[in-house]
């Protein structure tokens, strides 16, 4: 299955800041609020910040901007809603803490796009 243009680009603006352990959750048949989750990790508040900067202003482009954003001030866990489409940037001991994967380890995983290395 290919992914989606729009996940498509939230996934490769996130991985130009560096995000890892990315996760896309279809959860449409499951949650009443978003048909989708992303999940997706920095090494620090600073690089949290960037993924999310990167992701809104990539979906920017396509017309789209978060119905809200949160977390920023802390960093340690960025929040964007984007209605049916929510992400997640943590920091990794947040995201073990409160394990939203877990809690919605019932919907659809997406299978992300191949990462591209150009060659040097």
């Amino acid at each position: 299955m290919v992914l989606d243009s729009r996940l498509a680009t939230v996934v490769d603006a996130a991985r130009s800041k560096k995000a890892f352990r990315i996760r896309l959750l279809d959860v449409k048949d499951i949650a009443s609020f978003t048909d989708t989750f992303a999940f997706m990790s920095g090494g620090s508040d600073r690089q949290n910040r960037a993924i999310a900067e990167a992701v809104e202003d990539a979906l920017k482009l396509t017309g789209e901007r978060p119905i809200s954003r949160e977390g920023e001030s802390n960093g340690n866990w960025i929040l964007l809603d984007f209605g049916d489409l929510v992400l997640h940037i943590m920091d990794e001991e947040t995201r073990r803490h409160y394990n939203l994967e877990g809690l919605w380890n019932t919907g659809r995983e997406l299978e992300l796009p191949a990462e591209i290395h150009p060659e040097a």
